[in-house]
């Protein structure tokens, strides 16, 4: 949860339009005020129909000042960023729901605090120390989450920052991965040609291997045992089945060898022009 440290929001005394707070008032806010019972909202300007910047969590008195902390929104934040309504300016009623008492109804973000002694906020990703309140210009509204270095990023999102990054600086991050892609591509390439070429030996060897067999079975005379030709139904299905094999491996040779002339096309270089080629008159030394 997101909250501030103490921030002074009001002091008894007179006020700069010329009223006067009571210390009365100080006393019993610190005292009533508990956000369960009704808790006191954040507006711009004391404006009833602005956007909510958030609650007001705690309240205390410390001498003639008031003292709360408040728990802001995303709206609150950003306009302290911008350097919007860096002070407070109290809404209260002297007798809240006829207790006879003060108590802290609201709490605006203004440029023109009526209060003297307001602190004036600001945004810090770490708690301040407790002597940077007599040192800093303004009180500090803190983040109790994680420190932007701890934040953890995923693979998305760490690219989408890096090119972010890159293109502040001037750099060209596409052309860069662009350029990366490619040769990756290229190797990828020469990784299934080198694969193709070896399956494609494998396969040859193997064609070759059952057309010889086959080529014995139908050629008596290349028989080494000098056995005739088998015409059995046995002896001629074991035949139909090399043809089929010898018709498969050879689909698969072909295929492969298509395959592979278009990954050699892929990995070779362009085709460099001689000396002398083409319609420029160039010397050349």
């Amino acid at each position: 949860m997101f909250k501030s440290e103490p921030i002074c929001v009001l002091t008894a005394g007179p006020t700069i339009d010329g009223r006067d707070i009571p210390q009365k008032v100080i006393d019993d806010i610190a005292e009533t005020y508990d956000p369960k019972k009704y808790t006191a909202r954040i507006n711009d300007d004391h404006s009833e129909w602005s956007w909510k910047g958030g609650s007001v969590l705690t309240a205390e008195a410390r001498g003639n000042e008031l003292w709360v902390e408040v728990k802001p929104n995303s709206h609150l934040l950003r306009n302290i960023e911008n350097g919007q309504l860096l002070h407070t300016s109290c809404e209260y009623l002297e007798d809240f729901a006829k207790t006879g008492k003060a108590y802290l109804t609201g709490l605006a973000f203004t440029d023109e605090p009526a209060s003297l002694g307001t602190t004036q906020v600001h945004l810090s990703a770490q708690r301040s120390e407790k002597k940077a309140l007599h040192v800093c210009t303004g009180q500090m509204l803190n983040y109790t989450g994680k420190a932007p270095e701890q934040i953890e990023l995923s693979t998305e999102e760490r690219s989408l920052m890096n090119k972010l990054f890159s293109w502040l600086k001037g750099e060209e991050p596409e052309q860069l991965s662009q350029q990366q892609e490619e040769g990756d591509m290229s190797k990828k390439i020469e990784e299934l040609l080198e694969a193709s070429v070896e399956q494609n030996q494998v396969l040859s060897g193997q064609l070759g291997q059952l057309v010889t067999q086959l080529s014995a079975q139908n050629n008596p005379e290349q028989n080494p045992n000098g056995d005739e030709k088998d015409t059995t139904p046995e002896g001629n299905s074991q035949e139909t089945e090399l043809k089929g094999q010898v018709e498969t491996l050879s689909s698969q040779v072909e295929s492969l060898t298509g395959q592979i002339e278009k990954l050699s096309k892929l990995t070779d270089e362009e085709q460099r022009q001689l000396a002398g080629e083409g319609d420029d008159d160039n010397t050349y030394l």
